[in-house]
């Protein structure tokens, strides 16, 4: 075999079907910025931030307030303004002192029964005007909650008031979306990812949790995105404005092919896992222009490394071929456009 090379022997880098080629996308392509619209930022720590600016973060969006940073059960509406407003601060602290940009997300996630929630909906508009909020969120219908049960029609009532204020103030809203469950336990880790995994530190949750309010959990996914959907088309929120997070491939035909609304898959969500392979199949098949990624990042369910996962996807994606065009869509471009930045 001749391939050109004065070696003695040949090799198994060097053959007749590999010499000469180059890879198949350019060496600048590994610099594209991301954007992840859906962490939680504000509990990490300084080397967390460090690799995320170590590996081109251009912004991440901080939920502002998550059920499970507050210990008491119910939650009153103080302790989850008290949440919103501690965010406030912390998102100019790690902005002034790392090189990307904390925005916010403001809303009323449905994990845990929040009394009192007609205050904050009246305070929601005056937040939402701030420039620091980019968008409205978490939030979305879940069957279950930690501790005591949200029946659905409120859960409805209060996510159509916060699309309300989104469909006045032009804000996108993140919708959080049930992980399907089995008789069988949740997966314990995400996916490897080219061979490696990211294992949470220890088992989420802690508090008892409610019955289920959807009869089939195998499909609570699909249900829920579709009451989400409803919602959005009863108070008249434009679907470009719907972001379905926690995507997973079965949900994509429905998302991408029977609404307008963007889908986000989740990369370190604990109980659910998207493979780059899978993100890679769904772009082939609905094309970029409506899906991203984001991390959902935690402190103390993941490890250290797991601030690097949003450019792990970005070079996974490259490595099976998704064109890098694609790929700054899906972790840069969508982002962007739909939360409204510069």
């Amino acid at each position: 075999m001749d391939t050109g090379y004065p070696t003695s022997r040949p090799t198994s880098a060097i053959s007749d079907e590999t010499a000469g080629q180059s890879r198949p996308f350019p060496p600048e392509a590994k610099d594209i910025p991301w954007i992840d619209i859906h962490q939680h930022t504000g509990t990490l720590g300084w080397e967390q931030h460090e690799k995320m600016d170590a590996s081109g973060a251009h912004a991440v969006v901080m939920i502002a307030a998550s059920y499970f940073q507050v210990p008491y059960r119910p939650i009153a509406a103080e302790d989850w303004r008290f949440l919103w407003d501690q965010s406030l601060q912390r998102a100019a602290e790690i902005s002034r002192n790392h090189f990307f940009d904390v925005h916010l997300a403001v809303g009323l996630h449905f994990g845990a029964r929040i009394e009192g929630t007609d205050e904050l909906l009246r305070q929601l508009p005056a937040y939402c005007a701030l420039d620091e909020v980019v968008a409205i969120g978490e939030t979305g219908i879940d069957p279950v909650q930690s501790v005591s049960e949200w029946p659905l029609a409120e859960q409805q009532a209060v996510l159509e008031a916060q699309m309300h204020v989104a469909r006045d103030q032009g804000l996108p809203v993140v919708l959080h979306t049930p992980v399907n469950r089995t008789d069988a336990p949740p997966e314990s880790s995400v996916p490897a990812q080219f061979g490696r995994t990211v294992e949470p530190k220890f088992e989420y949750g802690g508090a008892p949790e409610t019955e289920p309010q959807f009869d089939d959990m195998t499909t609570a996914k699909r249900k829920a995105v579709r009451m989400d959907v409803e919602a959005a088309d009863e108070t008249g929120l434009a679907h470009e404005q719907v972001i379905i997070d926690h995507g997973t491939p079965d949900v994509a035909d429905y998302v991408l092919d029977e609404t307008g609304c963007y889908l986000s898959f989740s990369l370190v969500r604990h109980g659910e896992s998207n493979t780059p392979e899978d993100i890679a199949s769904v772009i082939a098949e609905h094309g970029s222009d409506r899906i991203m990624v984001d991390s959902d990042l935690l402190a103390g369910l993941y490890a250290d490394d797991a601030a690097l996962t949003m450019r792990r996807m970005t070079l996974d994606l490259l490595r099976l071929g998704v064109d890098p065009d694609d790929v700054r869509n899906v972790v840069y471009e969508n982002p962007k456009t739909v939360l409204g930045l510069d």
